[in-house]
């Protein structure tokens, strides 16, 4: 009994030492927010660094640099321009990561199956997935130009621009949506709507180690709307 009174006691005296230490440094936290909130916009320090510096956040917005005669819309000239502008920085990144790629393989020993492959002639993979093409990354403005420019006087606005995006991230949704059911039904393979531990491994394997996590309702199987909970919202 003594020895849990001690313990009752020394829990509240820390719960007060902190709650003391707390109400000490408010004044400090309101006066800094004080100093923020009094600045400019686009000076204020948010939890993701200075994004007043950061230009627009959304693909379309992001376009308007292309618009380099400032006059509120893009001509098929600067399209082509700022693609290839675009297309020279990838590149350019893409020659420096292989440089400091081919150092570090230099620099590190081997694997078998690094010389194995390399006896083979394959390339190594950019990433999980592989190297990634062009498209997907965003707008190809020159190849769907005449598309974008619906009222076809040869410019692209804002509006024409959202439109397209909009109508584009809708038909990637759909798409996405298809090749979920066709994997789903791959996998079923006895039909039931829903995929056992073995239909999962040998068919989603990626998936395996991940079966209970992903089996919210504990019942030992993964129903569709469980396997569109972890899927990204484009």
């Amino acid at each position: 009994m003594q020895t849990k009174t001690l313990a009752a006691a020394l829990v509240a005296a820390m719960t007060l030492s902190m709650a003391g230490a707390s109400l000490a440094q408010s004044p400090t936290r309101a006066a800094g927010s004080d100093t923020a909130a009094s600045k400019p916009a686009g000076e204020r320090a948010s939890a993701h660094g200075m994004r007043g510096h950061r230009g627009p956040g959304n693909p379309v917005d992001a376009l308007a640099r292309f618009d380099t005669d400032n006059d509120g819309r893009i001509s098929r000239t600067e399209a082509q321009a700022g693609q290839d502008a675009m297309q020279a920085r990838r590149d350019a990144k893409r020659a420096e990561r292989g440089t400091r790629g081919d150092a570090a393989r230099a620099e590190a020993p081997r694997s078998e199956g690094a010389r194995s492959a390399e006896a083979r002639g394959e390339r190594a993979k950019a990433g999980p997935g592989g190297p990634r093409g062009h498209a997907g990354r965003g707008f190809d403005l020159v190849a769907n130009f005449d598309a974008i420019d619906t009222n076809r006087d040869g410019y692209l606005t804002r509006s024409e621009l959202r439109t397209w995006h909009t109508a584009k991230a809708a038909e990637r949704r759909a798409e996405g949506e298809r090749r979920f059911d066709t994997m789903f039904r791959e996998a079923d393979l006895n039909g039931d709507g829903k995929l056992s531990r073995v239909e999962v491994t040998e068919k989603m394997p990626r998936l395996a180690d991940r079966f209970a996590w992903l089996d919210e309702n504990r019942d030992g199987f993964l129903s569709r709307e469980e396997l569109q909970a972890g899927r990204p919202q484009r």
